[in-house]
């Protein structure tokens, strides 16, 4: 489980370090390479600003001294998502909104 969990994390976060990489990310904003990334793996989200806030509160889960399976469960469990796309999502959200956490992908 864990191994599904770290290895969805880091593959969305080199998905938008590839996007940054190619100017993606410097051409729109933050939210428009998060949406972006998320889509490309075939997330639909209801809208971007729910998109958004759900990637906000994976930082706060965090922030809090969460672990990544804590904030992957809050994902599924808000969003109806699979649980790996739940930690593809956690993982663009960490490194779309809160980088300081990206010792918990590694």
């Amino acid at each position: 489980l864990t191994t599904i969990i770290g290895t969805a994390v880091a593959t969305s976060a080199l998905g938008l370090a590839a996007l940054a990489s190619t100017g993606v990310a410097s051409a729109s904003t933050v939210d428009d390479t998060f949406i972006s990334v998320i889509t490309d793996e075939g997330i639909k989200a209801p809208s971007a600003k729910e998109a958004i806030g759900v990637a906000e509160d994976v930082c706060s889960i965090l922030d809090k001294g969460g672990d990544l399976l804590d904030a992957v469960s809050a994902v599924a469990d808000y969003t109806d998502l699979e649980f790996e796309d739940s930690a593809f999502f956690v993982g663009a959200s960490i490194a779309s909104y809160c980088p300081e956490h990206r010792a918990v992908i590694d």
